[in-house]
């Protein structure tokens, strides 16, 4: 895949030789990446501008907070870990939808609380009783954010809900529910927890101040303002979150792969049962483990055994339906959540991928094989108080039950009745 290094020198080098020894290389055409270290970040800013480029940059700095505030989009410590984060960004959109179908006459699950990363612009809800002041403050944002604005703090909690803006500014004196109140119902709702909100008020006291902001406001704007005072505090506070967010993710994601992690993967887990349960659905699990990784290690090199587990990882996510979940589980095993699937329909989503494998092998020119275990929970055991723990516990046997009848196979676990 073609990406673009931008500089010279030693430092430069190192960089696209990580690159290459991800399978990334410098092409003529319109990078899908651009690297950099942190004194070219400028210039390859202004590059990947003037090419008209969508894909991501990524810096190699110690500094990675400072390099995603001045415009990057990720950052490693050095080559290798550089070369990891592009390859993992360049990966990430590569979703397919399932060839397993939901059963016949059962409804599509509740989807899972998505937020509001693919809007092409910030939506910025704006909550203020004088009619005036509301129409002030959207004309000022329109021109960079995308606004929507209500005059009570009844309907800005109900509004944020629907919308799950990426910003509220909340002016304080409301009538009904004031601005602290309108606060703490944001707070209180798992869509709204984390949605950033700014203070507005011409009461610009210390203590008001620190109501505010120990009730979890992000920044308080005293009035009058300016328009360059509101820009400003805004445009800083999307940063700021857009960075957290970052962070959170980057504490998430496996880094070799792409994938979710150990820690997400257990969140999922706990989301996904409670789901199983309200809508009596089935949920199945399959444990995937990359058979003869030590030998690859051992003959080819650690490198090759890298590119075996990303063959893998590939070859699992190219199956994944959108409302499933894969995750790296550690080392050479990765684990499938398939909701409303049944141990049938997850024994043909894993025998789908076993057989995939056999063409990643011949890509990657590696025997890039693997065991499976699914096991699945059906609708009257996923309200168990142990479900999550049982539904592991038996995908794991029958992946171990997989490896003993010699490899490159799938396993279904028994369905308890």
């Amino acid at each position: 895949m073609n990406v673009r290094v931008v500089g010279a020198g030693e430092i430069a080098d190192a960089l696209r030789e990580a690159l290459a020894r991800a399978g990334l290389h410098e092409r003529a055409g319109t990078p899908a990446a651009f690297v950099c270290t942190a004194d070219d970040l400028p210039r390859a800013i202004a590059m990947r501008e003037l090419a008209q480029a969508t894909g991501p940059l990524v810096v190699m700095t110690a500094d990675a907070a400072g390099a995603i505030e001045a415009g990057a989009d990720d950052a490693g410590g050095n080559p290798d870990e550089v070369a990891r984060r592009v390859a993992a960004r360049l990966r990430a959109p590569r979703t397919a939808r399932a060839k397993v179908d939901p059963p016949a006459g059962e409804e599509a699950p509740e989807p899972p609380l998505v937020g509001s990363g693919k809007r092409q612009r910030p939506l910025v809800l704006v909550v203020e009783d004088d009619e005036d002041a509301r129409e002030v403050v959207q004309e000022l944002l329109r021109d960079q954010y995308d606004v929507e604005a209500v005059g009570d703090g009844e309907s800005a909690v109900k509004r944020a809900k629907e919308l799950l803006p990426d910003l509220v500014l909340l002016d304080l004196f409301l009538p009904g529910l004031d601005g602290f109140g309108a606060l703490t119902g944001l707070r209180r709702d798992p869509k709204t927890a984390e949605v950033p909100v700014i203070f507005l008020s011409a009461q610009g006291d210390a203590e008001t101040k620190s109501q505010g902001l120990s009730l979890g406001a992000a920044d308080y704007l005293a009035k009058p303002f300016s328009a360059q005072e509101l820009m400003a505090r805004v445009d800083r506070t999307l940063k700021l979150t857009a960075q957290k967010e970052h962070f959170r993710a980057l504490a998430q994601t496996d880094g070799l792969t792409g994938l979710p992690n150990f820690r997400s993967f257990h969140a999922r887990l706990e989301e996904e049962v409670a789901r199983a349960d309200r809508y009596a659905h089935p949920l199945s699990c399959a444990m995937v483990d990359l058979d003869g990784l030590k030998e690859i290690n051992d003959r080819l090199g650690h490198a090759a055994g890298n590119r075996a587990i990303l063959g893998l990882a590939d070859a699992v996510r190219e199956e994944l339906r959108d409302t499933d979940f894969a995750a790296r589980y550690g080392g050479d095993e990765f684990v499938v959540l398939l909701p409303q699937t049944t141990a049938a329909a997850a024994g043909l989503f894993a025998e789908r991928l076993r057989r995939r494998l056999l063409e990643v092998s011949q890509a990657a020119g590696l025997p890039v094989r693997a065991s499976i275990g699914v096991a699945a929970l059906s609708p009257d055991e996923v309200g168990a108080n142990d479900a999550a723990e049982d539904l592991l516990r038996r995908a794991d046997e029958a992946l171990y039950k997989a490896k003993r009848s010699g490899r490159d196979r799938v396993e279904v676990a028994h369905v308890h009745h």
